[in-house]
């Protein structure tokens, strides 16, 4: 496919030197290496730099509802915090951290980089890429209802917390050491976007 690109954006390019004296390509040497030029710049608005990558989750917020609550209850209390949103589904999140607002969100489709801490409602991990140190690299669209609308939403170095009602987490069947109907709570950022 990138082949394919290059090729189209040579020829594209090479004819509209044709046209203008202007900053364009005059061989198919020249084409390539502006549009490679234009995937780095592309690039660099889809990852997020170093600098602005969260270390640990002392950034994220961790003020709940009380846990004890049932489900319907505590995602209705949470609704009501401040900084809070609900979307259509029922997912619910909070921002922690704007990122780059000129990047667009990942499609379903691409490969996203995350950092991320899951937990219940009660504040116990269940998982964490930030105490092993290690970010993770997953298809949007190869995760848990609730993880593609979210991230889906966000825009690199974004940190945001979600709060997945279980049926858009792992629902009836539950996962490993997750329960079933339980609902989780993630901080994830956004580290980068790939094709």
């Amino acid at each position: 496919m990138q082949k394919y690109l290059i090729a189209s954006m040579s020829i594209a390019l090479l004819g509209l030197g044709a046209c203008s004296n202007e900053n364009v390509p005059k061989t198919e040497a020249e084409a390539v290496a502006a549009f490679e030029m234009a995937q780095v710049n592309l690039d660099q608005f889809r990852t997020c730099p170093e600098a602005d990558i969260l270390q640990d989750i002392s950034s994220y917020s961790n003020e709940m509802p009380d846990p004890t609550l049932e489900q319907t209850a505590w995602f209705d209390a949470n609704a009501k915090r401040a900084g809070v949103i609900t979307t259509a589904s029922g997912l619910q999140y909070s921002l922690n951290k704007s990122g780059k607002a000129k990047s667009n969100p990942p499609t379903a489709t691409q490969t996203v980089r995350v950092n991320y801490h899951g937990q219940f409602l009660n504040g116990d991990k269940f998982d964490s890429s930030y105490d092993r140190g290690q970010d993770i690299e997953f298809p949007l669209n190869g995760v848990i209802a609730g993880w593609t609308e979210g991230v889906g939403m966000m825009r690199p170095c974004d940190a945001w917390t979600f709060y997945i009602p279980s049926d858009l987490a792992y629902g009836d069947g539950g996962r490993g050491s997750i329960p079933p109907k339980t609902p989780l709570v993630f901080h994830v950022q956004l580290l980068g976007i790939s094709d």
